[in-house]
């Protein structure tokens, strides 16, 4: 019989049972949500990464636009110097703060302000006076009181002249545009001998274009003016025409013509003579022909620049390819080209030496430095590094004469050498290395066999710079006429260049070199002069040096 108390306890238990069940229903479906937030966390944890990575590849590229930028603005904005500010970088990380410092951390402060002094006498230093410039023709002109002032202007009486005069200086520079009317005397015989057949007229003087109206001064002068001074012909043009001379451009072009095939000889020597040396400094930059060329599709042409140690050849070609200093340079060549890293002057031969440019590869380390700010530390070691090379260097070649002192300062440049080997080499080695100092330091290994062929041969300069500054005025011409608009004004382009650097770097005046090569010219009747040899630069006599000696060089 059931009783009351077990029917009570059953009811209980079915109660506790359907609890039971019920909770573990909520516990099966609360283990599920569990299982299905871990499997979204997996998901949630792996977008992030993905987003991480994104943003992380997104900053690099942002931060070499950045760079890119800073570099584009330098080269249209900034000053185009290699200077750089000089701190202290003992005791400190060679990457700076750290290759992987967020740009929030780099304090400007640590380093000090760009001096903005310019260049020049040092502040309290003593001048030195003004020149006395007694090569210039020299005009007196005396200047006196008037009548009316030559008195006292209270009693009138008369003032008493003193010995002597105050003296100022004033230089003047008059340009004249005159005419030159040669007036030639007319004879007529009084004999009977008939010798001389009618009227006898002093002969006409010798003009350097036969018919032309123009002297060989006019013509000096234009020449000068566009391919020395790098003024474009209608400028010229509306110079002259201030002075009251009106002429064609067809008329200057034409005779410019004419002046190139008198030249062509003298260029021709030049390039002859820079072929046969045993050193070579290259560079090229772009210039535009205007004419149409067979089997060329665009204007753009290419001025080469070759450097010897006493000529300087200037070579305009269709192309930049490495046919031109092969074409230039004689039959397997041999001997040192100081160059840029361009690729073409790493394929001219094995005999061929390639001595690379320092001063290229301290750019390299100034723009990463400039367009990675928490690469400042690092590049400017670097920086450093490279200006004590160039220190060092300098103080060998000062004492190349000298067998005992030059060996001292050698051991000490190839000491530092080998410890920036070994530099470059350990942060190489680094994982956390920055890709952009990365890829400089990769670029000094690959050339490392260039970068210090000058150490074995100090005969030879650390940079190139000079083919730069000998590029400087083709640039500007470029600049201010655009280039050529034929394939003979080209021509004639790179055979002025070539004849005024030629002159300049043999300190002759090219003024006075162009007179009196012209004036050979007309004697000869408007043909290569009779005594051409003479003319060569290295071939002149120490009176044409002492007569055409030109001190200034250009910057």
């Amino acid at each position: 019989m059931v009783t009351i108390t077990d029917e009570i306890d059953r009811v209980k238990y079915i109660e506790l049972c359907q609890q039971a069940h019920y909770w573990r229903a909520q516990h099966a479906r609360a283990a599920q949500r569990l299982e299905d937030w871990k499997a979204k966390d997996v998901q949630l944890e792996s977008l992030v990464s993905q987003c991480q990575a994104t943003i992380a590849e997104q900053s690099q590229q942002l931060e070499a636009l950045k760079a890119r930028v800073v570099w584009l603005t330098q080269q249209v904005f900034g000053r185009k110097t290699e200077s750089t500010i000089d701190t202290d970088i003992e005791g400190q990380n060679i990457y700076g703060s750290s290759a992987n410092t967020s740009i929030e951390s780099f304090d400007p402060s640590q380093y000090p302000p760009i001096d903005k002094r310019k260049r020049g006498q040092q502040e309290g230093a003593k001048g030195h006076g003004r020149k006395l410039r007694l090569n210039l023709p020299c005009i007196e002109v005396l200047h006196e009181l008037g009548q009316d002032k030559c008195c006292c202007p209270k009693c009138g009486k008369p003032f008493l002249a003193f010995a002597g005069t105050e003296n100022s200086e004033q230089i003047e520079w008059d340009v004249i545009l005159r005419r030159r009317i040669h007036k030639r005397a007319r004879y007529i015989p009084t004999c009977n001998c008939h010798a001389v057949p009618g009227i006898v007229t002093a002969p006409p003087p010798a003009k350097l274009i036969p018919r032309s109206l123009f002297a060989a001064s006019f013509w000096i002068r234009l020449i000068m003016e566009k391919f020395l001074f790098q003024r474009p012909l209608y400028r010229v043009r509306k110079v002259l025409a201030l002075e009251g001379l009106s002429v064609s451009q067809g008329t200057l072009t034409g005779g410019l013509r004419r002046l190139g095939e008198l030249l062509q000889p003298v260029y021709t020597v030049i390039l002859e003579h820079n072929r046969q040396a045993k050193h070579w400094k290259m560079d090229e930059t772009r210039w535009m022909v205007f004419e149409e060329v067979e089997g060329k599709n665009n204007y753009r042409w290419w001025l080469w620049v070759v450097i010897t140690a006493d000529t300087v050849a200037y070579l305009l070609e269709p192309t930049r390819s490495a046919q031109v200093p092969k074409n230039h340079l004689p039959q397997d060549p041999q001997g040192i080209i100081n160059a840029d890293r361009y690729i073409v002057y790493k394929i001219l031969g094995t005999k061929i030496l390639i001595a690379f440019c320092w001063s290229h590869v301290r750019r390299d380390f100034i723009r990463v430095q400039d367009g990675y700010c928490y690469l400042h530390g690092w590049g400017q070691a670097w920086v450093k590094r490279i200006n004590e090379i160039f220190y060092l260097n300098n103080e060998r070649l000062e004492v190349l004469s000298e067998p005992q002192s030059f060996h001292i300062k050698d051991q000490a440049l190839r000491k530092a050498i080998d410890a920036m080997a070994d530099e470059r080499q350990r942060q190489l080695a680094d994982p956390n290395l920055h890709e952009a100092a990365r890829k400089v330091l990769e670029s000094l290994r690959n050339h490392w066999q260039g970068c210090t062929l000058f150490v074995d041969h100090p005969e030879i300069p650390m940079d190139n710079n000079e083919s730069e500054r000998r590029l400087r005025d083709p640039v500007v011409g470029r600049k201010n006429y655009y280039g050529s608009g034929s394939v003979w004004s080209g021509a004639l382009t790179a055979i002025l260049f070539t004849i005024f650097q030629t002159l300049l770097k043999n300190k002759i005046d090219p003024q006075k070199w162009l007179f009196a090569y012209f004036e050979s010219c007309a004697q000869n009747g408007g043909r290569r002069p009779a005594n051409f040899d003479e003319f060569v630069p290295w071939n002149l006599s120490e009176q044409h040096k002492a007569l055409w000696y030109y001190s200034e060089q250009p910057p």
